[in-house]
């Protein structure tokens, strides 16, 4: 039964450490991306989401590697042997985990937006290149973001709502300041030099 507990561990230790890799990679992409942003677009609002994933990541993390350090540690793990060496080594493997999916939360946690664009994660999408945005309902179900060129890209519920708002206005915006045709710029023009 031991093999069953070091081959959990072992995989959690390494999906966490691949996952975390790639997180904490594009979330120092994202937060270079965002601090550029920010100096060059002064009108830019930060909307923060909600943090609730990241304290639950950050308790997992805690939990994870507190059961496991005391597991590793405790007396009774010389006597039993193996097998408390290897539930330790579970509970380090979900806190490496949680600390990989940390990243992620952190990075989704927040949007920079301006009057035509934003930036999310470690992109800046245009508002003009949003085809629609998916709200789903229920617990599981991911919303999703489509793009120009048939991109998709999976987001939060709330975060969905969000730039979906944003993206309503915008369109909005556009369509009261949009470019009068060809036709009415000429009559406008002939009005203005008859006056």
């Amino acid at each position: 039964m031991d093999i069953f507990y070091w081959v959990i561990a072992l995989m959690l230790i390494g999906m966490g450490g691949f996952v975390g890799y790639s997180n904490w990679k594009i979330y120092f992409a994202a937060r270079q991306l965002r601090e550029r942003f920010l100096k060059t677009h002064e009108n830019a609002k930060v909307i923060k989401m909600s943090m609730t994933k990241v304290w639950i990541y950050v308790l997992v993390l805690l939990v994870g590697f507190g059961v496991g350090v005391f597991l590793l540690m405790s007396p009774n793990a010389k006597i039993t042997g193996s097998s408390a060496l290897a539930n330790g080594m579970v509970y380090i493997g979900l806190g490496v985990f949680a600390l990989a999916m940390v990243g992620e939360a952190l990075m989704d946690g927040q949007i920079i937006a301006t009057e035509d664009a934003f930036v999310f994660e470690d992109q800046l999408i245009r508002f003009k290149n949003v085809r629609n945005v998916d709200v789903q309902k229920g617990f599981f179900k991911t919303s999703m973001l489509f793009l120009t060129q048939s991109k998709e890209m999976p987001v939060a519920k709330n975060t969905a709502m969000k730039i979906q708002e944003l993206w309503l206005e915008w369109k909005k915006e556009r369509k009261e300041t949009a470019h009068t045709s060809r036709k009415e710029r000429r009559a406008k023009a002939r009005q203005e030099r008859g006056q």
